[in-house]
């Protein structure tokens, strides 16, 4: 009887493990939708939709920054690299009046620093613009690597400023007293065939242009060889064909005195048989200390710095003295 008790007992538990569990309660809303039906997160919602419907509507009512006069760009308002003396005080307005360039725009419109240094860049005077930078109230600075003349072409109309590379500059920004503060470049045959902050075109002035500046840069402590030698003229070489090497180009040098110096090539020859600049400098300053100068009561003379035994002189003559001094 107990044993029967327990058989019974055993099955009793078995049908009651087999039995389904009871159904778990349903879930009223998910963990995202309870986070989001929070009252701090219900007020961000509205805050950003009320936001957005907002932002047209200030927009139209705010004030036009484009029209405020701190954020209104011109000429006044422009600042460029300190200019040396022979840059023309006005040379930012010149840069707006060539080229067009309204004396009242946005400093907001993101095309002004292209335009700007396109338009310096086009000037005359500038060889390089560097950079140009917005800063507020309304200024733009410009940075920028001026041209600097070294000699004047003497033409049958007047006298041509031009730089180092032979670029022609302004001639209206040189005053008479301007003029003689530079080496002039004698007995040129040619034209310019560019415009103003272009190429004269011919390289004969470019290696007459080159010697100029050689021979009139500032040295540390002296005159420059222009003013120790007492130089007046680069003389053009004598010739027929524009278009020729030009590192065959010979120039010479005439003296305030009459005198003429045979130079050779200019300053940036690799002909072989031609002495460096140094050496033909160095025959010079030993020749005016040992004859007091390359002008006496003798002279004028021709004095020949080329060979390379050493510097040769005679007199002048005549009819080449006259055709120099016309």
């Amino acid at each position: 009887m107990a044993k029967g008790s327990g058989t019974g007992r055993k099955k009793t538990s078995k049908a009651a493990a087999a039995a389904p569990a009871p159904p778990t309660p349903p879930v009223v809303r998910s963990q995202a939708a309870s986070w989001f039906f929070r009252p701090r997160q219900l007020m961000i919602t509205a805050a950003v939709a009320m936001t957005i419907v907002l932002i047209p509507v200030l927009a139209r009512r705010m004030p036009k920054l484009n029209d405020r006069p701190e954020y209104r760009i011109g000429s006044e308002q422009l600042s460029i690299s300190t200019t040396p003396h022979w840059i023309p005080p006005d040379l930012a307005q010149q840069v707006f009046v060539r080229a067009g360039l309204e004396e009242n725009q946005s400093l907001l419109d993101s095309t002004l620093s292209e335009r700007i240094a396109a338009a310096f860049y086009t000037h005359p005077w500038v060889q390089e613009v560097r950079s140009v930078r917005k800063t507020y109230p309304a200024r733009i600075h410009v940075d920028v690597v001026y041209r600097e003349p070294v000699a004047m072409v003497k033409g049958v109309d007047g006298y041509y400023p031009i730089d180092r590379h032979g670029i022609l500059l302004p001639a209206r920004d040189f005053s008479d007293a301007d003029i003689e503060r530079y080496p002039v470049i004698e007995r040129v045959a040619s034209v310019p065939m560019g415009k103003l902050g272009e190429s004269w075109g011919d390289p004969a002035v470019t290696g007459a242009a080159e010697l100029a500046a050689t021979l009139n840069a500032k040295r540390q402590g002296k005159d420059s060889w222009w003013a120790e030698l007492k130089l007046a003229a680069i003389l053009m070489p004598r010739r027929v064909a524009l278009i020729e090497d030009a590192d065959e180009l010979e120039y010479e040098l005439r003296t305030q005195g009459g005198s003429e110096i045979l130079w050779g090539r200019g300053p940036n020859s690799q002909h072989p048989g031609e002495l460096a600049v140094a050496q033909k400098l160095q025959r010079l300053s030993e020749y005016q200390r040992d004859y007091g100068g390359f002008d006496d009561a003798h002279g004028p003379y021709q004095i020949d710095i080329r060979p390379w035994q050493g510097i040769d002189r005679g007199i002048l003559a005549k009819e080449v003295r006259e055709t120099t001094m016309r």
